[in-house]
């Protein structure tokens, strides 16, 4: 319980802001379908930026090489790691056929569960996330694990590599989606943590500003769409679509005269990644084998199920440029798919479709099935659809009003067919495409933890404040908020507002500075409530949203106790200071997730 009693903004002290003189950076992306990590030495990257390395992941059956492996991953019985990527796909096959997976734990493109519990609003410290049997574990948990492979894959390649570096000589950064919450990015730091990245060594990086800071130093000949280096010279604007395997993050650059990014319109989005695309081939394959038929396969035949989906991948990936209206794609079909089908359904593939709207387009020959473009394609019109739909309406604000460029990143804009649909939306547009898209963010992660201040300023995408009492006031409060501490009455719920919703957030300053005290003598802590809100300036903290708290310690027995509490939003995450007015003593002030769900 607190009282505000003034606004400051007369800077009472500067924000101190030192990272580590790390030796080296090691970036993690933590996506959707893949996941990788890629770092750079920074004796080596000052002579040549395009010094960062990632190393390649194979398939076991040497189907598929990437720079990423799946992001999946197998626990046993007592919540241990056995595996992750494209060995966990292949130990948890093998356990399958050995009626030996039910003691086993199976996570796979469990991140979007992020992203639904952030859109629904319901994300906190005892989320739980479920394996492919529906049997659940505490989600930060599952994403510790994820993380803490990946590092420690890092870490054992470099001793082998006989490279010595220190762990406290090492800067960690994470990517996350821009659209994604403070809860969220709250979220990942802790499992970070848990997964053994010292805090202090870690930070968060925006998947598409990484990307947009990779590419500002790529040579113009890596740059496909781009004729001249004017494409990121001061003054140019350009939207990034930074297309991933389950959600599409979007944000708008302008290049300021320093050659630093200002953002111009608050990131936004939605789930129309690549995953989208296999949710319409699956889709397809229900219409023709039912729905059920295709979960029990999941569940009987697993190692099948991910090797038909696996050689979907590849086909997708391809599938583009060269193709015409007589061309066909061909996927390989496990025998258990077409003798489960026979035996469940008591009729063959050919006859099922048959009897669908697929009939003449999807053809089934011995373990082959062969689908023509035109219907292939279409696995993709939802996902682009949204995309276009979204961007359309975006280019559409005054906000982003010159804007002439959109740079495509992330895995899912290799796809042709995404390029062809969006330069075919804005033919006005100057399309760019970098070399290795899906590693955009990755490289650029990198980039960005040895220079957090290549973005200058970003858009508040929503309200913040904290939660407050004040003095009760008959003409003005509710008398449901009335309440009486210590023979004074105040009003509750009050949402004492900090920042504005589009406000520009300078990096590193505090938009504003408040005063607190405590209510009661005996009160040694405050604990600051923050909610965000859609709107401009919400009276109460009703229909707000609760993303956490910070705590602050206030002198006990002496006549001041008021507290100096800054918020500073113009950063990738949200962080808090707090000064005490009597000692001048000043703390940072970690933020905690919400322990229980929005009340």
């Amino acid at each position: 319980m607190f009282l505000s009693v003034n606004i400051n903004i007369s800077r009472y002290f500067k924000m101190a802001v030192s990272l580590p003189d790390a030796l080296m950076v090691a970036a993690i992306d933590f996506g959707t379908t893949f996941s990788g990590y890629a770092f750079a030495m920074r004796d080596e990257l000052e002579k040549d930026s395009s010094k960062i390395f990632a190393p390649h992941w194979h398939a076991s059956d040497g189907s598929l090489i990437s720079h990423k492996t799946p992001t999946t991953v197998l626990l046993d019985n007592e919540e241990k790691l056995v595996d992750f990527g494209f060995d966990a796909e292949t130990t948890y096959a093998e356990l399958s056929e050995n009626g030996e997976h039910e003691d086993h734990f199976y996570f796979r493109r469990f991140k979007m569960m992020l992203y639904d519990q952030v859109r629904t609003k319901k994300l906190t410290v005892n989320t739980t996330v479920a394996d492919i049997r529906g049997r659940k574990l505490q989600a930060v948990k599952v994403f510790a694990h994820a993380i803490r492979y990946l590092k420690d894959h890092l870490l054992n390649s470099l001793k082998t590599k006989g490279k010595i570096v220190k762990n406290d000589d090492i800067l960690w950064v994470l990517t996350v989606p821009a659209i994604w919450d403070d809860t969220a990015k709250v979220f990942m730091r802790k499992a970070a943590q848990e997964a053994g990245i010292p805090g202090h060594q870690l930070m968060i990086a925006l998947e598409p500003e990484a990307a947009s800071i990779y590419c500002k130093h790529l040579p113009v000949e890596k740059l496909e769409g781009t004729n001249t280096i004017s494409a990121f010279q001061p003054g140019s604007k350009y939207l990034v679509l930074d297309a991933g395997g389950g959600t599409v993050d979007i944000t708008v650059h302008e290049v300021k005269p320093n050659g630093h990014l200002k953002e111009l319109d608050r990131a936004s989005g939605g789930d129309w990644g690549g995953t989208s695309v296999d949710m319409a081939f699956k889709s397809a394959l229900a219409e023709i084998v039912t729905e059920g038929m295709i979960e029990g396969y999941c569940q009987k035949y697993t190692g099948d199920y991910i090797e038909l989906f696996r050689d979907f991948e590849i086909k997708k990936r391809k599938c583009g440029k060269g193709d015409n209206s007589n061309s066909v794609i061909t996927l390989k079909v496990p025998v258990s798919f077409t003798e489960g089908c026979s035996e469940t359904l008591d009729a063959d593939l050919t006859t099922l479709t048959n009897k669908s709207r697929f009939r003449d387009h999807i053809i089934w020959k011995a373990d082959k099935v062969r689908i023509d473009l035109p219907t292939f394609e279409t696995f993709f019109k939802p996902a682009c659809d949204g995309i276009v739909i979204h961007v359309k309406d975006l280019l559409q604000s005054p906000k982003v009003k010159g804007v002439n460029k959109i740079l495509m990143v992330g895995g899912f804009s290799e796809s042709d067919i995404l390029q062809e649909v969006v330069r075919k939306a804005f033919p006005d547009c100057q399309i760019i495409v970098p070399q290795e898209a899906g590693l955009a963010v990755l490289r650029g992660a990198v980039l960005f933890g040895y220079n957090p201040k290549a973005i200058d300023s970003r858009i508040a995408k929503y309200t913040y404040g904290v939660k407050m009492n004040v003095e009760f006031d008959q003409k003005i409060h509710k008398a449901s908020k009335k309440e009486v501490i210590d023979g004074v009455e105040y009003c509750t719920d009050i949402f004492d507002r900090h920042v504005k919703k589009d406000e520009e957030l300078i990096v590193d300053e505090a938009q504003a500075e408040k005063s607190y005290v405590p209510l009661t003598r005996q009160q040694k802590v405050i604990s600051f409530s923050i909610y965000t809100s859609t709107e401009d300036d919400p009276f109460y903290v009703e229909g707000c949203e609760n993303i956490g708290k910070f705590v602050v310690s206030v002198p006990v027995g002496v006549e001041d106790r008021s507290v100096n509490v800054r918020m500073i939003f113009g950063r990738t995450e949200l962080t808090a200071e707090a000064r005490v007015v009597k000692t001048g003593e000043i703390t940072p002030a970690p933020f905690e997730l919400p322990v229980e769900e929005k009340i």
